[in-house]
């Protein structure tokens, strides 16, 4: 068995695939490059880094001393139903406060006009004696 004889033309076949891998793989690597430069550019320096961390560590401390526990929540929780609930038994509405409000001033309107009747009869009284 005679080893493998290529001619010219799959010579040159080969030879044009090798370019067109290393032209691909050289594409590729300049692209990675490209990206990672790109996100180098928006890192931010370790100082700015470290005094964002310190507070972001402030606030979770600050989160931890004021949190509370899920049964001290639910017991405010009941406790604010409990006091809407009541408040909703003895409010008044508005329109309940205009209805209200409709039956005093007709009250008023009638004791004013059995007062302006009473004050006409004196009147009338008044200028019988003077006449």
């Amino acid at each position: 068995m005679e080893g493998m004889q290529f001619d010219a033309g799959t010579w040159w076949l080969a030879v044009l695939l090798l370019g067109g891998v290393t032209g691909l793989l050289c594409w590729l690597l300049k692209r990675s490059y490209d990206r990672v430069e790109k996100k180098a550019e928006g890192a931010v320096p370790k100082a700015e880094f470290d005094k964002q961390l310190d507070s972001c560590k402030s606030q979770i401390r600050a989160i931890q001393e004021t949190y509370t526990t899920r049964a001290t929540h639910d017991k405010d929780i009941d406790e604010c139903r409990k006091k809407i609930s009541k408040i909703s038994e003895v409010y008044l509405t508005k329109e309940d406060f205009y209805r209200e409000q409709a039956k005093t001033e007709r009250k008023l309107e009638q004791q004013n006009q059995k007062l302006d009747r009473v004050l006409e009869i004196l009147m009338q009284m008044q200028r019988k004696e003077n006449a």
